[in-house]
């Protein structure tokens, strides 16, 4: 039977998680998008040896599945003697699978011009959101490791704890449903904003 005194108890406890959730996705994209940047340059190199380097980061990072290096980062690399904390690892980790994707972002839309650069600017913040957002989703992985307390963590825990595994998921889908919903929509706010100036300047000149 659906217990709705467990979600009035625990609906805070899980909440709590939201901390890590974003503070692990917004510093990993703010790494990410240098790193994706230099990769995508490195594609587009003339140099042989960095354009090779950048088109193996991209294939080793595309083939293996996020879950995997995840777990590499977290429980491999100790056994090779390189101990990183927790919170740290889980940025590291996503900011090297998603430097390669974003790497194709840029890749194909960063400016040629000066002239072009406001525009590019402004076409890639939905492609960018699209990728926050994702990443929040896939932070979600990390949690299997036991190192992230983040929203998923503290669901799968109360969850297990109770034996409310459904109402504890629930509770985390309607806190990730929040927590992208906001975000896409205040950057689609952003974006019309930036637009509407961007063609009120044009029109000006």
């Amino acid at each position: 039977m659906f217990d709705f005194e467990f979600i009035r108890e625990n609906w805070l406890f899980i909440a709590t998680g939201i901390g890590e959730t974003l503070g692990v996705t917004i510093a990993s994209f703010i790494l990410t998008i240098p790193l994706a940047i230099l990769v995508a340059r490195g594609r587009r190199s003339t140099l042989l040896p960095i354009q090779a380097l950048s088109a193996f980061y991209v294939w080793l990072t595309d083939g293996i599945p996020l879950l995997l290096q995840i777990f590499f980062i977290f429980l491999a690399l100790p056994q090779l003697g390189i101990f990183l904390p927790g919170f740290g690892s889980a940025i590291l980790v996503m900011a090297i699978n998603y430097g390669s994707r974003m790497s194709e972002i840029f890749l194909a839309r960063l400016p040629d011009t000066e002239e072009s650069q406001g525009r590019t600017r402004i076409s890639l913040i939905p492609l960018l959101t699209r990728e926050l957002t994702s990443m929040i989703k896939d932070s979600t992985l990390i949690s299997m490791t036991g190192f992230l307390h983040d929203v998923m963590w503290r669901a799968t825990r109360v969850g297990r704890a109770e034996f409310k595994n459904l109402e504890a998921f629930i509770i985390a889908g309607i806190i990730y449903l929040i927590l992208i919903t906001s975000i896409s929509l205040s950057t689609k706010i952003l974006d019309h904003r930036m637009a509407t100036a961007e063609s009120s300047t044009t029109g000006s000149i």
